[in-house]
Protein backbone atom coordinates (compact mmCIF):
# COMPACT_ATOMS: atom_id res chain seq x y z
CA UNK A 1 0.00 0.00 0.00
CA UNK A 2 3.01 2.28 0.92
CA UNK A 3 4.76 1.39 -2.71
CA UNK A 4 1.35 2.62 -3.84
CA UNK A 5 1.05 5.62 -2.46
CA UNK A 6 4.51 6.52 -3.40
CA UNK A 7 4.06 6.39 -6.61
CA UNK A 8 1.11 8.01 -6.94
CA UNK A 9 2.74 10.89 -5.67
CA UNK A 10 5.89 10.79 -7.66
CA UNK A 11 3.51 10.57 -10.31
CA UNK A 12 1.43 13.62 -9.51
CA UNK A 13 4.78 16.06 -9.04
CA UNK A 14 5.85 14.79 -12.52
CA UNK A 15 2.26 15.47 -13.73
CA UNK A 16 2.38 19.01 -11.69
CA UNK A 17 6.01 19.74 -13.07
CA UNK A 18 5.12 19.27 -16.71
CA UNK A 19 2.00 21.44 -16.24
CA UNK A 20 3.95 23.90 -14.84
CA UNK A 21 7.01 23.60 -17.44
CA UNK A 22 4.18 24.26 -20.16
CA UNK A 23 2.67 27.11 -18.33
CA UNK A 24 5.95 29.02 -18.34
CA UNK A 25 6.51 28.46 -21.84
CA UNK A 26 3.27 29.95 -22.57
CA UNK A 27 3.44 32.83 -20.86
CA UNK A 28 7.16 33.43 -22.25
CA UNK A 29 5.61 32.74 -25.98
CA UNK A 30 2.76 35.09 -25.30
CA UNK A 31 5.21 38.19 -23.99
CA UNK A 32 7.65 37.52 -27.38
CA UNK A 33 4.77 37.36 -29.41
CA UNK A 34 3.72 40.57 -28.10
CA UNK A 35 6.95 42.13 -28.81
CA UNK A 36 6.98 40.91 -32.15
CA UNK A 37 4.09 42.39 -33.32
CA UNK A 38 4.73 45.54 -31.42
CA UNK A 39 7.81 46.05 -33.04
CA UNK A 40 5.88 45.14 -36.43
CA UNK A 41 3.96 47.73 -36.65
CA UNK A 42 6.35 50.78 -34.66
CA UNK A 43 7.50 53.04 -37.00
CA UNK A 44 9.25 56.61 -36.66
CA UNK A 45 9.84 59.08 -38.52
CA UNK A 46 11.30 62.82 -37.91
CA UNK A 47 9.62 65.61 -39.09
CA UNK A 48 11.70 68.84 -40.30
CA UNK A 49 10.82 71.90 -39.93
CA UNK A 50 8.27 71.94 -37.18
CA UNK A 51 8.16 75.10 -37.33
CA UNK A 52 7.57 77.69 -40.65
CA UNK A 53 7.58 81.45 -39.81
CA UNK A 54 6.72 83.98 -42.98
CA UNK A 55 6.23 87.64 -42.71
CA UNK A 56 4.07 88.62 -45.61
CA UNK A 57 1.97 91.11 -47.25
CA UNK A 58 -1.43 90.84 -47.90
CA UNK A 59 -1.70 89.10 -51.30
CA UNK A 60 1.48 88.20 -51.82
CA UNK A 61 2.47 83.98 -52.28
CA UNK A 62 5.11 82.21 -51.28
CA UNK A 63 6.50 78.42 -50.94
CA UNK A 64 8.49 76.24 -49.74
CA UNK A 65 9.36 72.52 -48.80
CA UNK A 66 9.02 70.03 -45.76
CA UNK A 67 11.05 66.92 -45.10
CA UNK A 68 9.83 63.58 -44.27
CA UNK A 69 12.52 61.21 -43.29
CA UNK A 70 11.37 57.30 -42.56
CA UNK A 71 13.75 56.38 -39.93
CA UNK A 72 11.80 52.62 -39.81
CA UNK A 73 12.52 49.25 -41.78
CA UNK A 74 9.10 49.11 -43.47
CA UNK A 75 7.16 51.53 -46.04
CA UNK A 76 5.02 54.86 -44.53
CA UNK A 77 1.89 56.03 -46.06
CA UNK A 78 0.66 59.96 -44.65
CA UNK A 79 -2.51 61.74 -45.66
CA UNK A 80 -2.12 65.38 -45.02
CA UNK A 81 -4.30 68.32 -44.19
CA UNK A 82 -4.61 71.58 -43.43
CA UNK A 83 -5.63 72.80 -39.90
CA UNK A 84 -6.07 76.18 -37.55
CA UNK A 85 -4.13 75.79 -34.03
CA UNK A 86 -4.25 77.83 -31.18
CA UNK A 87 -2.41 77.99 -28.19
CA UNK A 88 -4.26 78.48 -24.61
CA UNK A 89 -1.99 77.20 -22.14
CA UNK A 90 1.28 78.95 -20.15
CA UNK A 91 3.39 76.11 -21.71
CA UNK A 92 2.92 76.93 -25.56
CA UNK A 93 1.13 73.69 -26.42
CA UNK A 94 -0.25 73.75 -29.60
CA UNK A 95 -3.77 72.60 -30.14
CA UNK A 96 -5.22 71.91 -33.53
CA UNK A 97 -8.44 72.79 -33.87
CA UNK A 98 -11.78 71.20 -36.42
CA UNK A 99 -12.37 73.00 -39.89
CA UNK A 100 -13.99 76.47 -39.65
CA UNK A 101 -13.62 77.01 -35.72
CA UNK A 102 -10.98 79.33 -35.74
CA UNK A 103 -12.16 83.43 -36.32
CA UNK A 104 -10.72 84.82 -39.39
CA UNK A 105 -8.71 86.92 -36.74
CA UNK A 106 -6.10 84.30 -36.45
CA UNK A 107 -7.10 81.67 -39.32
CA UNK A 108 -4.47 80.59 -41.64
CA UNK A 109 -5.36 76.97 -42.57
CA UNK A 110 -6.87 77.92 -45.51
CA UNK A 111 -4.08 79.67 -47.21
CA UNK A 112 -1.96 77.01 -47.20
CA UNK A 113 -2.03 74.34 -49.66
CA UNK A 114 0.15 70.56 -49.75
CA UNK A 115 0.77 68.54 -52.75
CA UNK A 116 1.03 65.43 -52.31
CA UNK A 117 -1.93 65.24 -49.89
CA UNK A 118 -0.99 61.32 -50.14
CA UNK A 119 2.44 60.03 -49.77
CA UNK A 120 4.60 56.93 -49.59
CA UNK A 121 7.96 56.95 -48.11
CA UNK A 122 10.06 53.89 -48.43
CA UNK A 123 12.14 52.57 -45.28
CA UNK A 124 15.21 54.99 -44.53
CA UNK A 125 13.91 57.36 -47.54
CA UNK A 126 13.64 61.12 -47.35
CA UNK A 127 10.45 62.36 -49.53
CA UNK A 128 9.90 66.52 -50.29
CA UNK A 129 6.18 67.91 -49.69
CA UNK A 130 5.72 70.76 -51.09
CA UNK A 131 3.83 74.25 -49.34
CA UNK A 132 2.24 77.19 -51.09
CA UNK A 133 0.77 79.91 -49.07
CA UNK A 134 -1.48 82.83 -50.53
CA UNK A 135 -2.50 84.98 -48.38
CA UNK A 136 -5.84 86.62 -49.08
CA UNK A 137 -5.86 90.43 -50.44
CA UNK A 138 -7.84 92.13 -47.58
CA UNK A 139 -6.14 89.61 -45.29
CA UNK A 140 -6.49 91.38 -41.48
CA UNK A 141 -2.83 92.00 -40.63
CA UNK A 142 -1.04 90.53 -37.54
CA UNK A 143 -0.93 87.13 -36.97
CA UNK A 144 -2.20 84.32 -38.47
CA UNK A 145 -1.84 80.35 -37.65
CA UNK A 146 -2.24 77.11 -39.08
CA UNK A 147 -0.78 73.28 -39.73
CA UNK A 148 0.33 71.36 -41.48
CA UNK A 149 -0.79 67.65 -40.17
CA UNK A 150 0.80 64.36 -41.31
CA UNK A 151 -1.70 61.82 -40.34
CA UNK A 152 -0.44 58.25 -40.72
CA UNK A 153 -2.22 55.14 -41.92
CA UNK A 154 -1.07 52.90 -39.42
CA UNK A 155 0.35 52.68 -35.54
CA UNK A 156 4.16 54.44 -35.43
CA UNK A 157 6.04 56.58 -32.66
CA UNK A 158 7.94 59.94 -33.95
CA UNK A 159 11.40 60.71 -33.01
CA UNK A 160 13.26 63.74 -34.31
CA UNK A 161 11.62 67.44 -35.18
CA UNK A 162 8.44 66.92 -35.41
CA UNK A 163 5.76 69.42 -33.47
CA UNK A 164 3.98 67.04 -31.54
CA UNK A 165 0.17 68.47 -31.68
CA UNK A 166 -2.22 65.75 -29.65
CA UNK A 167 -2.05 62.95 -31.41
CA UNK A 168 -0.91 63.68 -35.05
CA UNK A 169 2.22 64.99 -35.89
CA UNK A 170 2.76 68.40 -37.80
CA UNK A 171 4.24 71.39 -38.83
CA UNK A 172 3.53 74.65 -37.76
CA UNK A 173 3.03 78.19 -39.65
CA UNK A 174 3.32 81.28 -37.71
CA UNK A 175 2.14 83.89 -40.76
CA UNK A 176 2.71 87.65 -40.15
CA UNK A 177 0.59 89.77 -42.17
CA UNK A 178 2.23 93.18 -42.75
CA UNK A 179 0.05 96.48 -41.47
CA UNK A 180 -0.75 98.43 -38.45
CA UNK A 181 -0.95 95.35 -35.65
CA UNK A 182 -0.72 96.75 -31.76
CA UNK A 183 2.54 95.36 -30.10
CA UNK A 184 2.27 94.62 -26.60
CA UNK A 185 3.72 92.44 -24.05
CA UNK A 186 4.26 92.50 -20.39
CA UNK A 187 6.47 90.69 -17.88
CA UNK A 188 3.65 89.20 -15.15
CA UNK A 189 5.91 87.20 -13.02
CA UNK A 190 9.48 86.92 -11.94
CA UNK A 191 10.52 85.30 -9.12
CA UNK A 192 12.06 82.60 -6.88
CA UNK A 193 12.75 80.99 -3.72
CA UNK A 194 13.50 83.72 -1.05
CA UNK A 195 16.21 81.53 0.51
CA UNK A 196 18.60 78.83 -1.28
CA UNK A 197 20.79 76.06 0.34
CA UNK A 198 22.80 75.74 -2.51
CA UNK A 199 22.59 76.40 -6.25
CA UNK A 200 21.95 76.47 -8.67
CA UNK A 201 18.86 78.69 -8.17
CA UNK A 202 15.32 78.61 -10.03
CA UNK A 203 14.05 81.74 -11.48
CA UNK A 204 10.62 81.48 -13.08
CA UNK A 205 9.57 84.07 -15.54
CA UNK A 206 6.41 84.88 -17.37
CA UNK A 207 5.44 86.79 -20.35
CA UNK A 208 2.08 87.95 -21.04
CA UNK A 209 1.51 88.50 -25.14
CA UNK A 210 -1.19 91.17 -25.51
CA UNK A 211 -0.34 92.09 -28.89
CA UNK A 212 -1.92 91.07 -32.73
CA UNK A 213 0.60 88.88 -33.09
CA UNK A 214 2.91 86.38 -31.52
CA UNK A 215 6.29 87.62 -30.19
CA UNK A 216 9.50 85.42 -29.77
CA UNK A 217 11.40 88.20 -26.79
CA UNK A 218 14.85 87.34 -26.39
CA UNK A 219 17.00 88.28 -23.61
CA UNK A 220 19.32 87.00 -20.41
CA UNK A 221 18.94 86.48 -17.21
CA UNK A 222 21.79 87.95 -14.97
CA UNK A 223 22.47 87.42 -11.39
CA UNK A 224 25.02 89.13 -9.34
CA UNK A 225 26.12 89.12 -5.76
CA UNK A 226 26.44 91.77 -3.19
CA UNK A 227 28.95 93.52 -4.43
CA UNK A 228 27.45 93.51 -7.82
CA UNK A 229 29.74 91.16 -9.38
CA UNK A 230 27.96 88.90 -12.14
CA UNK A 231 27.79 85.32 -11.39
CA UNK A 232 25.71 83.83 -14.14
CA UNK A 233 24.28 85.16 -17.11
CA UNK A 234 22.42 83.02 -19.30
CA UNK A 235 19.80 83.73 -22.31
CA UNK A 236 15.91 82.86 -21.91
CA UNK A 237 14.45 80.01 -24.42
CA UNK A 238 13.28 81.61 -27.86
CA UNK A 239 9.64 80.39 -27.28
CA UNK A 240 6.85 82.22 -29.64
CA UNK A 241 4.26 83.23 -27.77
CA UNK A 242 0.81 83.22 -29.14
CA UNK A 243 -1.52 86.31 -28.77
CA UNK A 244 -3.41 86.90 -25.60
CA UNK A 245 -1.62 84.33 -23.50
CA UNK A 246 1.53 83.96 -21.31
CA UNK A 247 4.48 81.26 -21.60
CA UNK A 248 6.34 80.22 -18.68
CA UNK A 249 10.36 79.88 -18.68
CA UNK A 250 12.48 78.37 -15.90
CA UNK A 251 16.37 79.10 -16.28
CA UNK A 252 18.66 77.52 -13.86
CA UNK A 253 21.55 80.31 -12.99
CA UNK A 254 25.05 79.53 -10.21
CA UNK A 255 27.21 77.40 -8.97
CA UNK A 256 26.47 74.89 -6.07
CA UNK A 257 28.36 76.62 -3.87
CA UNK A 258 26.70 80.06 -3.42
CA UNK A 259 26.81 82.08 -0.29
CA UNK A 260 25.27 85.76 0.33
CA UNK A 261 22.37 88.17 -0.96
CA UNK A 262 21.97 88.02 -4.91
CA UNK A 263 19.93 90.06 -7.06
CA UNK A 264 18.18 88.25 -10.76
CA UNK A 265 17.64 90.95 -13.51
CA UNK A 266 16.13 90.03 -16.78
CA UNK A 267 16.67 91.88 -19.23
CA UNK A 268 15.01 91.36 -22.98
CA UNK A 269 13.47 92.88 -25.88
CA UNK A 270 10.81 91.66 -28.30
CA UNK A 271 8.86 92.81 -31.23
CA UNK A 272 10.36 94.77 -34.16
CA UNK A 273 11.10 97.79 -32.56
CA UNK A 274 12.76 95.76 -29.79
CA UNK A 275 10.80 97.02 -27.26
CA UNK A 276 11.90 96.37 -23.67
CA UNK A 277 10.75 93.27 -20.75
CA UNK A 278 12.71 94.07 -17.30
CA UNK A 279 12.52 92.92 -14.35
CA UNK A 280 14.37 91.78 -11.01
CA UNK A 281 14.05 89.38 -7.75
CA UNK A 282 16.05 89.14 -4.87
CA UNK A 283 17.18 85.92 -3.13
CA UNK A 284 19.39 84.69 -0.42
CA UNK A 285 21.65 81.66 -0.87
CA UNK A 286 22.94 79.94 3.11
CA UNK A 287 23.48 76.58 3.58
CA UNK A 288 21.17 76.77 6.78
CA UNK A 289 20.42 74.02 7.32
CA UNK A 290 24.31 72.90 7.19
CA UNK A 291 24.65 75.75 9.61
CA UNK A 292 22.00 74.60 12.37
CA UNK A 293 24.00 71.24 12.52
CA UNK A 294 27.67 72.59 13.04
CA UNK A 295 26.01 74.75 15.91
CA UNK A 296 24.20 71.73 17.29
CA UNK A 297 27.45 69.74 17.19
CA UNK A 298 29.30 72.28 18.50
CA UNK A 299 27.16 72.65 21.69
CA UNK A 300 27.38 69.04 22.02
CA UNK A 301 31.15 68.89 22.09
CA UNK A 302 31.02 71.80 24.05
CA UNK A 303 29.00 70.62 26.96
CA UNK A 304 30.63 67.56 27.01
CA UNK A 305 34.37 69.01 26.87
CA UNK A 306 33.07 70.88 30.28
CA UNK A 307 31.91 67.90 31.71
CA UNK A 308 34.66 65.87 31.49
CA UNK A 309 37.07 68.73 32.82
CA UNK A 310 35.03 69.40 35.46
CA UNK A 311 36.99 68.84 38.63
CA UNK A 312 34.53 67.60 40.68
CA UNK A 313 33.15 65.03 38.41
CA UNK A 314 36.98 63.41 39.51
CA UNK A 315 36.76 63.97 43.19
CA UNK A 316 35.70 60.66 45.24
CA UNK A 317 32.23 61.20 47.05
CA UNK A 318 32.58 62.42 50.91
CA UNK A 319 31.75 59.24 53.53
CA UNK A 320 28.40 58.84 54.60
CA UNK A 321 28.50 60.15 58.62
CA UNK A 322 27.29 58.23 61.08
CA UNK A 323 25.00 59.64 63.46
CA UNK A 324 24.50 58.46 66.87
Amino acid sequence: MKKILQMSNTTNRKIFKYWYLLVVLVFIGSILAQSARAQETSRTFTISPPTVQAELDPGQQTQGTLKIINDGDSPLVFQTSTQDFIVKDDDGTPYILPPDTLSNKYSGASWIAIYPDVITIEPHKKVEVNYYIQVPSDARPGGHYGAVMYNPTNVMSVSGTGASVNTSVGTLFYLTVKGPVSIKAMVSKFTTQGIWDFGPVKINTSILNSSDVHIKPLGTITVTNMLGQKSDVKKINEFNIFPGVSRNYETKLGKKFMLGFYRGNLNATYGPDKLPLIATTSFIVFPWKIAIFIILLALVVGFGYRYWKNPSRHEPNPPEQTQY
